[in-house]
């Protein structure tokens, strides 16, 4: 059975054609999401801040109106991220996301606080990604995925995802929202390298002891002898450690091709969805700004295809194949990325997911010569495969009245 999808232009003649004041709120009631909120519930937006210095994240005003459109129903609504991997002050592109205070501080610089939101902003997974709850799966890689603890504080979740492209997944919608943005600063780390975490002490110098100073649960520490120690039921695997080891070969976290971090996240996507609930979970795509690079990436570019609209749907895998469909059925953008890549035609349509930059190997590969890759499609095959939704859906488009 298909799922159904809506879908509201980006094209705006009008105030009633408002992507963010009148449409998003439209999209979540034509889901049904005022029948799922009753008066006084606690509702959360999980959105995306964006790193530091990337212009192409949700513009506050969309996040904003849902917030007022929460509380005309009598509910409460908070606005929500989690805390990227690493450790805080870290410089570089993924720099000022790895604890709630500076994360904030970047949400402050790009428009979101709790004024401009009404609404309390806050990280899911607690203020410096330890609080996570261990979800138990059959998942292709994972029997165990650490969803994000402060899911449980709330009643409901708008799961507010940006729809663009991303250099390792493909693209980035529900199930990346779902897989890396709904789980622990760990399950981050988890879906990109693997569950590996091993430690040879023989490596280490016998005056460091930098580990020990950042393990923020007492998990490292040197015995009697002064003999580093691992203390694992003290671990809340933030895998910090790693972070600002230098000694080579001193602890292993493993590494996975592109292939099996798609898996992971999907396997992470599937924890969450069964911890939390589907029904609790309200689904919403702006297909806007549409760049090859993540919002987790430090910089931004030149969209490659002209914006969509905003997509709705309780069935996040039919959500995220509907806009993948709508970008493929668009003309490249003259002056993107793509008029870079050999062999594709600006009065064509093309799959262009296919051909957008990716990692190879740990190796941002721009794609020049225009080798085609379907990850993208693996992701959404992925995602059913783990019953997470339906890959056929029937889109329902809503047009609005046009104002004289």
């Amino acid at each position: 059975m298909k799922s159904d999808v809506y879908y509201l232009s980006a094209r705006t003649y009008g105030k009633k054609g408002s992507m963010a004041r009148f449409k998003g709120p439209l999209a979540l009631q034509k889901i049904g999401f005022e029948n799922k909120i009753k008066p006084n519930n606690k509702v959360v937006i999980k959105t995306h801040f964006g790193a530091l210095e990337n212009t192409r994240y949700l513009r506050p005003s969309y996040i904003r109106f849902l917030c007022d459109y929460i509380k005309s129903l009598g509910a409460y609504p908070s606005v929500a991220e989690s805390c990227g991997w690493g450790v805080p002050g870290a410089k570089g592109e993924y720099g000022g996301r790895a604890n709630e205070k500076e994360y904030l501080e970047v949400a402050l610089r790009h428009g979101f606080t709790q004024t401009t939101m009404g609404a309390p902003l806050l990280m899911l997974d607690g203020p410096e990604g330890l609080n996570y709850i261990n979800q138990k799966i059959n998942g292709k890689y994972f029997e165990e995925v650490r969803v994000a603890g402060r899911l449980k504080e709330y009643d409901h979740m708008i799961l507010a995802s940006h729809f663009k492209g991303h250099s390792s997944a493909s693209f980035g919608g529900a199930i990346k929202n779902l897989g890396i943005g709904c789980v622990s600063k760990g399950g981050k780390t988890e879906a990109h390298t693997g569950k590996t975490f091993k430690f040879n002490f023989e490596k280490c110098s016998p005056e460091c002891n930098k580990c020990i100073e950042i393990c923020p649960t007492g998990a490292l520490t040197r015995d009697k002898n002064n003999q580093l120690e691992f203390l694992e039921e003290k671990c809340r695997y933030c895998y910090m450690c790693n972070s600002v080891c230098d000694a080579e070969g001193a602890i292993d976290i493993g590494t996975v091709p592109r292939e099996q971090f798609i898996y992971q996240m999907v396997d992470n996507a599937k924890g969450v969805v069964d911890y939390y609930g589907n029904d609790n979970i309200s689904y919403i795509n702006y297909a806007i700004d549409i760049t090859w690079k993540c919002d987790c990436s430090g910089g931004s570019d030149v969209p490659f295809v002209n914006d969509i609209g905003i997509l709705s749907s309780n069935d996040p895998v039919a959500l995220d194949q509907a806009c993948v469909d709508l970008v493929h059925d668009s003309l490249m953008n003259p002056y993107s990325i793509l008029t870079e890549i050999k062999g594709l035609s600006l009065n064509e349509k093309d799959d262009w997911f296919s051909y957008i930059p990716r990692f190879d190997k740990n190796e941002l590969n721009l794609n020049i010569e225009g080798v085609k890759s379907n990850h993208w499609e693996l992701q959404l095959k992925a995602a059913e495969d783990m019953k997470l939704g339906n890959r056929k859906y029937h889109l329902i488009p809503i047009e609005i009245e046009k104002e004289d």
